[in-house]
């Protein structure tokens, strides 16, 4: 009788212990952690800094490292943005470097060949 006791009281906070870790963070994440990259391995790589991770019930940081750059892209680190009660991860990304000139101006320019 005890032993099935213990059992059912051990599954019990198994079951609470898995509600908690899948509720999103309620509280900001801690300062950005400042990072002494290693050594690039090359010109080619850039550095992905590092960025604090919910973990269930606090956040546990993920070191930067460095990654092989892709051609006419710059890497946009992932930020923590506030999201009604609690707080939402976006992830860092690729993004394509702009020419320097909007789309509109290039479509204007287009027009005005075409006439």
């Amino acid at each position: 009788m005890k032993k099935t006791a213990w059992v059912l009281l051990a599954v019990f906070f198994l079951a609470v212990a898995s509600v908690a870790a899948d509720q999103k963070p309620r509280f900001a994440p801690p300062p950005l952690r400042v990072e002494a990259p290693t050594l690039q391995p090359s010109p080619a790589h850039v550095w992905i800094p590092g960025y604090w991770k919910w973990a269930g019930i606090n956040y546990g940081w993920v070191e930067g490292r460095w990654a092989k750059a892709k051609a006419n892209r710059a890497w946009a680190p992932g930020t923590w943005e506030p999201m009604g009660s609690y707080w939402v991860w976006k992830p860092g990304k690729w993004t394509k470097i702009a020419s320097g000139e909007p789309k509109d101006a290039k479509k204007a320019e287009k027009a005005k060949k075409k006439k």
